[in-house]
């Protein structure tokens, strides 16, 4: 992972905010920043990390008599023993804390950042756009900050033998912070080792894996194991061949056809048992957690579902007892999912079974990912004829909105290059099986529509970028082909963020040196506009080929133009992180409405992975854009936490349908509590997912829409909530009916 320091040597870092009184904070290695403001200016000290009833990398000291949120969020307030003494709501009223000592934590922030006071009562105000806390005149208050940022502790050594690899996953459940529930929380789930494969495996001595009672076998072969991974992660279990089961102190628990489980083959049933233990016993453990005194909606499912579960008794109760109560119920997963839902999940990952894709699985465990391992039989049937296609030929139909213009739209193929001729040396593109997660990753040869392409180097290349340098996130726009200057504009977008620092500059006509320079600098993000074609990147003076390239200095990148996933490809390969490219030819016009999408999805803090999904599910000819690389790399950080977007609809009543889709992102990742800012959401939920249907009057969706930036969705169009209103809303959908 390179001789770069390591995270001890990295923390949070407190200044002095600039143009306005208050504390800028910056985390140098997740590269997110927040700010307090404060009703004067301030001189923040080096301060103890002690004392905050959690975890702080750095702390400073400031004298105040006011701290303002950037934005509306919640603040829990907790006494010295970690006690919540005060939930204070952005949507609620005033609160008034008598004096005392506390320690108070703000939500939804990029960073976890506390509050320390002393012999201090102090009221909680929320405002239209941020909160208030007012203290007695010159409070002392230390303010604590702890990256969201988990490296891996170490690389094991092993070979790419089932065997061995078995004894290395083993170990993966170390990096968990604790066996309790409360692991559900993001924060408290720390990354797995990294793998390196070699000839002989080389653990380290005395290594062994935790001491949860839990075992799990499957076959020593690639294809049984791979999927394993994230569960042995989860439950800390030892992973051993054998028939596939769940071993839980002694009790064991088959899996798959063994276990009474339907399916198409063997395999296949194995896999579809194992997503399911995963992610139910999440979501029971999510309901058993006790850390913030919250209902969840979870809670009031399983209640509602008479499923006897003695939540206070099982927060107590070891890892393994949970685990076995949950599977004891006399229920089947079938009957669960019809009574309390499954939860909706992050990610599910397609992964080759090759013995070098073991290198990818502490990321996928990270992640909590389901894994499939498609069969030779169903990749050869899901392998699209590497030619270029029509783009308006849709999962197999032929008509469809602009069909008539097909012939004659331009499209982004190469000035060099006729749209009609075949490109068979490309990769293959595969059409996979669907998923039910939220996001799909495929790991192997060629392109997955749909899915991001990862790789162990992309994951390795966004725990490697260290953002040491500047504080300000740079953009860089190149519009290569005359007649595509209409999406220039997309650099008007970029950088449209308060308490966020963007320097963007726009390059027209690049020759190939000029385009390779500007790819091998560093820089956060570039927005290609123009031409791809076998040979490379269309310039003024020929082709650009990103293998030209010896090491790409560019974090992340937008290549719009027709087929360019290769090169997309190559600009990870060389030194990128992740990004958005196409699969196919794109019509020029719906290209740049797609492409400023992208932007303003991006420029408000959605990961790469989660505004493709977007325009994938939602736009026209939007399954052509794909992501290669990691897809949680992130261009800018959102407000009020992992970003949404809102699906608003009209039921017969003549009130808004409101449903809310929440995205994870490297700050807020699955487990993360979510508030619906609406008046009729009683519950809190965990996220990712979709959640709702609410039904409200306008005045509350006015509120909502006001209260954060975040784009809405209405008759699959894109509107943004501060282009408009509810009025414009209601009209629109009623024209659209």
């Amino acid at each position: 992972m390179g001789d770069g320091p390591g995270v001890d040597d990295i923390v949070p870092r407190f200044d002095s905010a600039f143009g306005r009184a208050g504390l800028h904070v910056r985390d140098p290695i997740e590269d997110v920043r927040t700010q307090l403001f404060t009703g004067g200016p301030v001189d923040p000290m080096p301060a103890p990390t002690g004392g905050f009833v959690y975890p702080v990398d750095s702390a400073v000291e400031v004298t105040a008599t006011r701290l303002r949120t950037p934005f509306l969020l919640n603040i829990w307030v907790r006494d010295l023993d970690g006690n919540v003494v005060a939930e204070c709501d952005a949507d609620e009223s005033p609160v008034e804390v008598p004096t005392g000592s506390y320690t108070l934590e703000f939500n939804s922030l990029p960073m976890k950042l506390y509050a320390r006071v002393d012999d201090a009562g102090f009221h909680v105000v929320p405002g239209r756009e941020s909160v208030d806390l007012l203290f007695d005149p010159d409070t002392e208050i230390r303010v604590g900050a702890r990256s969201f940022h988990s490296q891996p502790g170490r690389t094991l050594t092993t070979t790419s033998d089932p065997r061995d690899l078995m004894d290395a996953v083993s170990l993966f459940g170390n990096a968990m912070k604790t066996w309790s529930a409360e692991r559900t929380f993001p924060t408290l789930r720390g990354h797995p080792p990294l793998l390196e494969l070699a000839d002989e495996p080389d653990l380290p001595s005395g290594a062994t894996p935790p001491d949860n009672g839990i075992r799990l076998t499957v076959p020593a072969a690639h294809e049984w194991l791979y999927p394993v991974v994230p569960l042995t992660y989860w439950l800390g279990a030892t992973v051993e061949p054998g028939e596939p089961a769940l071993h839980v102190d002694g009790w064991t628990y088959p899996l798959g056809i063994a276990g009474g489980h339907d399916g198409d083959t063997r395999r296949q049933t194995f896999e579809r048992h194992v997503r399911d233990i995963l992610q139910f016993t999440f979501q029971f453990d999510c309901a058993v957690r006790e850390f913030y005194d919250v209902e969840l909606d979870i809670e009031r499912r399983i209640e509602s579902a008479g499923l006897h579960l003695d939540f206070d008794r099982l927060a107590e109760a070891s890892l393994a007892d949970r685990t076995r109560t949950y599977l004891e119920l006399d229920e089947s997963f079938e009957s669960l999912e019809e009574k309390i839902g499954r939860p909706d999940w992050r990610l599910t990952a397609d992964v080759e079974a090759e013995p070098r894709r073991a290198t990818t699985t502490p990321f996928l465990a990270r992640d909590l990912a389901v894994v499939r391992c498609p069969s030779e039989s169903v990749i050869a049937n899901a392998t699209r004829e590497a030619t270029k296609q029509n783009v308006f030929i849709r999962s197999g139909a032929t008509g469809g909105p602009g069909t008539e213009a097909a012939g004659s739209a331009l499209t982004r193929f190469s000035s060099s290059s006729s749209p009609d001729s075949e490109t068979t040396d490309r990769e293959r593109v595969l059409d996979l099986p669907e998923v039910e997660s939220m996001s799909q990753t495929w790991v192997g040869e060629g392109f997955a529509v749909g899915a991001a392409k990862a790789t162990t180097k992309s994951y390795l290349q966004r725990l490697e970028k260290r953002a040491e340098g500047s504080s300000r996130i740079g953009v860089d726009v190149v519009v290569n082909d005359a007649e595509m200057a209409e999406e220039a504009d997309v650099s008007d977008i970029y950088g449209t963020r308060e308490h966020l620092d963007f320097d963007i500059d726009l390059h027209r006509g690049l020759t190939t040196s000029e385009l390779a320079e500007m790819f091998e600098r560093d820089t956060d993000f570039v927005h290609y506009i123009g031409h791809v074609d076998p040979e490379g990147f269309d310039c003024t003076d020929g082709h650009l080929d990103a293998d030209q390239i010896d090491q790409v200095g560019a974090d992340t990148f937008v290549l719009n133009a027709c087929s360019s996933y290769e090169q997309g490809q190559r600009l990870v390969d060389n030194g990128a992180i992740a990004g958005v490219v196409t699969l196919n030819d794109v019509i020029s016009s719906i290209a740049t409405k797609i492409g400023r999408t992208i932007a303003r999805l991006l420029n408000y803090g959605f990961p790469v992975g989660a505004a493709t999904n977007l325009v994938q599910d939602t736009m026209f000819s939007g399954e052509h854009y794909a992501v290669v690389g990691d897809s949680n790399a992130t261009l800018a950080q959102s407000t009020g936490g992992a970003p949404e977007v809102k699906y608003v609809n009209i039921d017969d009543d003549g009130k808004f349908e409101i449903k809310i889709k929440k995205f994870a992102n490297g700050t807020h990742g699955t487990g993360s509590l979510f508030t619906p800012r609406l008046n009729t959401a009683e519950s809190r939920h965990i996220a990712p997912g979709e959640f709702g249907t609410w039904n409200v009057a306008d005045k509350s969706l006015a509120e909502a829409l006001n209260s954060r930036m975040a784009p809405i969705i209405a008759n699959n169009e894109f509107y943004w909530s501060s282009d408009v209103s509810v009025s414009e809303l209601r009209s629109r959908i009623r024209n659209f009916e």
